[in-house]
């Protein structure tokens, strides 16, 4: 009777463990910011793409646009190393290296006609805020 009880009690243990450990991370990141423009900010900004591919630009891992405040936000993305790519429809696109192995990056700063006065379609390291 109490071996019975010992294993009962085990696998009670191990079936209210096992969710528990599952749900305290799941790993998965955000990388959220807002475009700006020096000048003139297009009333269309609200349908400019911002998308997030593999490295190697074959793969497209998440898409969004910004809102109306100028805001992106791309979530449940897995970690890794990425490019985001933001896209000013008939004036430039604009590369940037993104690190999401370690954690979420948040309030991303792009200057949008600024940068793309810069860009020279170069992949670019994503600027520090």
């Amino acid at each position: 009777m109490a071996r019975e009880f010992a294993c009962v009690l085990a696998m009670l243990l191990i079936v209210s463990v096992v969710p528990a450990v599952a749900r305290v991370d799941d790993g998965q990141r955000t990388l959220s910011g807002i475009i700006y423009f020096t000048n003139n900010t297009p009333d269309d900004l609200e349908n400019f793409p911002v998308e997030l591919y593999a490295r190697d630009q074959k793969k497209r891992i998440a898409a969004t646009k910004p809102n109306g405040k100028h805001r992106f936000a791309l979530t449940d993305v897995k970690p890794g190393k990425y490019l985001l790519k933001l896209t000013w429809p008939n004036h430039c696109v604009l590369w940037y290296r993104v690190d999401l192995t370690k954690e979420s990056l948040s309030n991303v700063r792009i200057i949008m006609d600024v940068d793309c006065a810069h860009a020279n379609g170069s992949i670019q390291d994503l600027p520090e805020n």
